[in-house]
Order: structure tokens, then sequence, then C-alpha cells
């Protein structure tokens, strides 16, 4: 059991057909990336709800989705934030196949690791990748750990970018089947608040 994780999303991936395409592979609807899925294809053990306290907001240049925003959340825990998130039980294996298809690279690229036990004792540490090079612990469930992830840059050198309406579109349906009590006017709400919308 020492080897599973949660997995905290907070973008695309909050909606499960999304998140699977990175674990058994598959293209996106509305994307245009195809993604090669982990060595383990086996579904996650566990989903549930998850607050994270760091500020949600879109940027960069996704070529993936119309060269438009994506969702990225500050380095920096802020305890007044409250970013809607969705944790995914799976193996460290896993994790770290997820995060290289989320950098661009093939489930084994091998110079994409993580340090899980420096990342728990610092709180972040940095990885070898692409956008997604910050690996953040968010504490533990369950007495399993949890980790995100999200850009490289400092929080002051964010450059905001509004995402494309497929992309906004997958993170509300992601919203609603994660937080079905949300009404669709809650969820435009929710996002419209976030940096770069």
């Amino acid at each position: 059991m020492d080897n599973l994780v949660w997995y905290a999303s907070y973008g695309s991936n909050l909606l499960y057909s999304r998140f699977m395409c990175y674990i058994k592979g598959g293209t996106p609807e509305g994307s245009t990336k195809l993604c090669p899925g982990c060595s383990d294809k086996t579904p996650p053990q566990d989903r549930r709800q998850k607050t994270i306290q760091h500020e949600l907001y879109f940027a960069k240049n996704s070529p993936s989705w119309k060269g438009k925003g994506v969702a990225f959340i500050k380095s920096h825990k802020d305890d007044n934030t409250k970013t809607r998130g969705r944790m995914y039980l799976i193996t460290k294996e896993q994790f770290t196949q997820v995060v290289r298809q989320e950098n661009g690279r093939t489930p084994n690229y091998s110079r994409i690791t993580i340090d899980y036990k420096e990342t728990i004792a610092q709180e972040q540490s940095m990885i070898n990748g692409g956008w997604y090079s910050r690996v953040i612990y968010l504490g533990k469930e369950d007495g399993y750990p949890i980790f995100t992830f999200t850009g490289y840059w400092d929080d002051g050198a964010i450059d905001t970018n509004i995402p494309c309406e497929a992309y906004r579109r997958m993170i509300a349906r992601g919203l609603k089947e994660t937080y079905p009590e949300m009404s669709d006017e809650k969820i435009m709400d929710y996002l419209r608040k976030a940096g770069g919308m």
C-alpha cells in the first residue's frame, strides 16, 4: 500500500473520462493530443472531492487547446482560497507517468522522475519537465500522500491567457461530475473568478 498516492486535479482532469485518457490512452474530446496512457492501465482505486488552497488561473498557449490558456494553480498556499479539485488514488508509477504525459513526454521518459520523500519534506519539488514541472505536496488522506503539479515559474511571473471554449466546457463538466451539488450558474461563476478569465 506504500505505492499508492492521491493525485489532486483541478483542471480538465476533473472530468473522469478525460483523466482516463492519461491512464488508458486516447484523445480527449475537444483536444488534438493523443495520450499514450500509462504502462499500468488500472483505473483509480478511489476518487473524491478535494479543496485545494492554491489559487486557480489560466495561462500559456496550449497547441492542444487552440493556442489558448490551460489551468494552473499558484505555487504558494492561500488559506483564503478554495480551488475545487478531484483526487484519484493511483500508484506512484501512474502518477509519475501522468506527469510525464502532461509535460508532453512519453510515459517512460526516464529524465522526468519524482523524489516523493523530498517533495513531502520540502512540500514542493521541481522536476526536469515542461510547463508542469512543480510538484506540490498537499498533505494526507486516509494515510496516503496527496500530490498535484503546476507551473515551474514564480507566482509573480504569471502571464494569464483565456482558455478556449472546449477546454472551459470540459472543466465545467468535470466540476458538475465531481460536485453535483453545484448549479450550472455556480460553476460558471466559479470559473469566471479564475485568473485569466
